[in-house]
């Protein structure tokens, strides 16, 4: 029995749907995962471990969990290069920078200049390339992130050391090196998991050798419940977890949608860091907070409404040709409908014009 082009459409917007939903709960996902990246990690650099032994934890442990998944499917079509640049963007420079900065600059920082400045440095990518929404929430909430980041920023110089300048530098370096990849993987088409075992994969086995050579390493000295931590958040939930969820949000929201999200992470880290951190965020620091998870509010409003609408016309323009069409023909003829179409695109029911009849021009 042969499907009706109608009925396939309809299972291909059902899908579009479901695609979509999972997108959105994968992107809600990744705020979490980020808001515990950046307090984990500052939780590790106050117990013996060093920014080398985090990345050696991330990058082991992802590494050898995803390594079948990277000797069986290999690049899959990606050149050599482009896999390096997906290592270095998502993997070593993303995660060593972070590290770094972490250990330089509070958590309330690393929450604003990392994934706050994630958006702008996306749509700065994408808007370079003429492939990024120019709407007007769109640009209203890049324009509100903007804001808050100078506020953190203004923060941070108020009271400053070379030191924590030193680690603000390195988390912007971090972010740009993120938005980067996350335009690289949609540009390229790379599957969520193959994104997740080619960068854990190629990051383990660039790393690794360095690592070995470094003097006062702390890995084999630290207490055993410091390292399980780091194991199951650094190299689990983050050095696997977290860029495989986020490839698959990147699939259905785009490398926009899936950065704005990003720019919740610095109210939720910053809150959270008081209890866990002891580390009060100053006035303006506050203020940046807030203006960031405005933005980014207000810009996925206009995003996800835009894509909400499209998809509910398609699939009520769907119903409207099934129910015409399933329709018996008696039934058509009672009602007055006997002759008529459903518009492919708004599913108004119209009578086609006879060849007959005379054409108005």
């Amino acid at each position: 029995m042969t499907r009706r082009p109608d009925q396939g459409q309809a299972a291909d917007e059902g899908r579009r749907a479901y695609s979509f939903a999972v997108g959105l709960g994968c992107a809600l996902l990744v705020v979490l995962m980020y808001a515990s990246f950046t307090l984990v990690s500052r939780l590790g650099l106050k117990s013996s471990l060093g920014v080398a032994d985090l990345a050696a934890i991330r990058f082991g442990t992802g590494g050898l969990l995803l390594s079948p998944v990277l000797l069986r499917n290999g690049l899959r079509g990606l050149a050599p290069w482009q896999a390096l640049v997906l290592a270095l963007s998502g993997g070593l420079g993303f995660a060593l920078l972070c590290y770094a900065g972490f250990s330089l600059a509070p958590a309330s920082h690393g929450g604003v200049l990392l994934h706050g400045c994630l958006p702008l440095f996306t749509f700065a990518i994408l808007w370079s390339t003429g492939t990024g929404k120019r709407d007007r929430s769109t640009i209203a909430g890049v324009t509100l992130i903007a804001m808050g980041v100078a506020a953190m920023m203004a923060d941070t110089l108020a009271d400053s050391s070379v030191r924590q300048l030193a680690g603000d530098a390195c988390l912007l370096a971090a972010s740009l090196c993120w938005s980067g990849y996350g335009a690289a993987a949609a540009r390229w088409h790379v599957s969520p998991l193959h994104a997740a075992s080619l960068i854990a994969g190629l990051s383990l086995c660039i790393f690794l050798p360095f690592y070995l050579l470094l003097p006062g390493k702390q890995l084999l000295h630290a207490p055993t419940t410091d390292i399980l931590l780091q194991v199951l958040f650094q190299g689990v939930l983050i050095g696997g977890g977290s860029i495989l969820v986020f490839t698959r949000a990147l699939v259905s929201l785009g490398p926009g949608g899936i950065a704005l999200f990003a720019a919740a992470v610095p109210c939720l880290t910053g809150l959270a860091a008081i209890p866990l951190l002891g580390e009060m965020p100053g006035q303006l620091a506050f203020i940046g907070m807030v203006s960031t998870t405005i933005g980014m509010l207000a810009g996925l409003t206009g995003t996800t409404a835009i894509d909400l609408s499209r998809l509910g016309r398609r699939l009520e323009s769907l119903q409207r040709r099934e129910t015409l069409n399933g329709m018996p023909k008696s039934v058509q003829r009672d009602l007055g409908f006997d002759g008529l179409e459903a518009d492919r695109a708004s599913g108004i029911l119209r009578r086609p014009a006879s060849h007959d009849e005379p054409r108005h021009f």
